[in-house]
This record gives C-alpha cells, structure tokens and sequence, in this order.
C-alpha cells in the first residue's frame, strides 16, 4: 500500500478485517433447516458475532443433527427460522 500511496507510510492501522460479514435484516442469524433442503442446516448471518454465538450455536446445531432438540431449543429455533418475517428492524445489536 505505501508504495501506491506513499502518504499511508505513517498511518496506525489498530485493527483490520477481511472476510465476510454476513447479516440479516433483524441482526439475528439464521439456523436450522430449510423447506426446499430438510437435511440442509443453516449457521450463518452472525453478523460479526460469531465467537460469542459460535458455543451456543454450536450445542444447538449438534442437537439438530442428533435429532435431540428440547423444547428450549425449538423457541429459540423460531427466532432463527430461514422464514420468519424480515420486516421490522434490527434487533440484536
């Protein structure tokens, strides 16, 4: 970068990021199954909080796939759900 922009040969960089940010409209991500795939299992739209989501996350999911949800689990699955209703603003912030 310095040599196309010498000027940048004294800036600080405090932190970076390259990767994907996945996000939902509401700010919750998206898990569980989808209609058109039932063996398909959604993790994604963390949006940016994935190392605090990623053990719950982690315990739900093996629960999914073990077929040995609780009814704890499904209440928060609906929260989660591929097609809930997008429309109101965010919510996890």
């Amino acid at each position: 970068m310095v040599a196309l922009f010498p000027k940048l040969a004294n800036l600080k960089v405090r932190r970076t990021w390259r990767g994907q940010y996945p996000m939902t409209p509401d700010g919750f991500p998206i898990v569980g199954a989808t209609r058109e795939f039932p063996h398909f299992i959604n993790a994604a739209g963390m949006c940016g909080q994935g190392y605090m989501l990623g053990p719950g996350l982690g315990e739900l999911l093996s629960r999914i796939v073990t077929c040995g949800l609780t009814k704890d689990d499904i209440e928060v699955l609906a929260h989660f759900n591929l097609y809930r209703d997008f429309t109101g603003a965010e919510q996890f912030k």
